[in-house]
């Protein structure tokens, strides 16, 4: 099978770097490279890869985001498939084996991704976690594609259930949610071509316009299992802290930038690429009310067109600073309503 570089950006997380090259090395074969983006950390983490040097290769940049790290990785490998893992989170034990075989059976696939684990802060785990990014609850069979059992791909290692592969069109898909988390993935770099890089000017999304982009190169895989843990935590992130207005603009932009400029796509799915674009909107419309920016949610709302209701609309007609001064005693009322329990 294919030799496949491995890229892990990181910045400031010396304590928890160690954890996911360990990971990474235990589920790398003869031959895979191991590639670390120090992201300009000021703090420990060059002494924390130190008992790794000889297993790794180590490059330090200026600090300038998840994308920019994530790209410079890219250039730096030597192989075809590239799989991606954070240096906050790690890889279970065969879970590169089993993207491996998918992407070597199916030279046609510009990538592959599965689910993952998730543990909290607090410790709390929840299991196959990926539907929490892109709240559709339907079946694989149903969003991507007919599935098949892995093991008539490939022979499964010992111990590891059997679970379905699902392949398909993942393009119009990715438009509407990010239904792929990078550290699960595996991208073939020949087939992605130039399309295969990380947004460099988003605030939270750079991965899911680099997914966007290159689905439309051809099929993806789906594999139906946890092959990470994706570990919560109040650390540094390479990726701004933007919360909910940052991720709707960052929606609305990779949108325009990438579905919207596609004429062939335009031909095909006009129609859902107008109910995208009037839900993103509304959000951003429900988000601004709620903070009485009447003037900006009516300008979402206007864009929204028939999709807004009429109850919004109402909302919007309204005094900025009464709304704020409206929502301000209704936070008032619930803090004292607590005290008074």
């Amino acid at each position: 099978m294919e030799s496949i570089s491995v890229v892990i950006p990181t910045y400031n997380r010396a304590h928890l770097i160690g954890r996911a090259v360990t990971s990474a090395l235990a589920a790398m074969a003869p031959g895979d490279e191991l590639i670390v983006v120090d992201d300009g950390s000021t703090d420990s983490t060059a002494d924390a890869l130190a008992p790794f040097t000889d297993r790794i290769r180590y490059f330090r940049t200026d600090n300038r985001g998840a994308g920019p790290a994530r790209n410079h990785g890219v250039e730096r490998a030597q192989h075809k498939l590239i799989a991606f893992l954070d240096s906050d989170d790690e890889w279970m034990p065969e879970g590169l084996f089993l993207k491996r075989s998918v992407m070597s059976a199916r030279p046609d696939l510009v990538f592959c991704f599965t689910d993952f684990a998730n543990t909290g802060e607090d410790g709390t785990t929840t299991r196959n976690y990926l539907v929490n990014w892109h709240h559709d609850g339907r079946d694989w069979d149903e969003i991507l594609g007919p599935g098949q059992a892995f093991s008539s791909i490939a022979p499964l290692p010992a111990g590891t259930p059997d679970f379905q592969v699902h392949t398909g069109d993942m393009y119009p898909l990715l438009l509407q949610q990010p239904y792929v988390a990078a550290w699960t993935s595996i991208v073939r770099r020949t087939v992605a071509g130039s399309d295969f890089q990380f947004g460099e000017d988003f605030q939270t999304t750079e991965d899911w316009s680099c997914f966007g982009r290159i689905a439309r190169r051809g099929p993806a895989a789906y594999l139906d299992c946890e092959t990470a843990w994706n570990h919560g935590h109040s650390g540094p992130r390479l990726t701004s802290n933007a919360g909910t207005i940052g991720y709707l603009n960052d929606h609305l932009q990779l949108a325009q930038r990438i579905w919207g400029q596609d004429p062939d796509f335009l031909n095909h799915h006009e129609q859902l690429y107008a109910r995208v674009i009037a839900s993103i909107h509304l959000k951003r419309a429900r988000w601004n009310l709620s903070r009485g920016l009447t003037v900006a949610a009516r300008a979402d709302l206007a864009v929204a067109g028939a999709s807004a209701p009429r109850s919004l609309k109402l909302l919007a007609a309204l005094p900025g600073t009464l709304l704020r001064i409206a929502g301000n005693v209704r936070r008032r009322a619930i803090r004292t309503a607590g005290r008074t329990r």
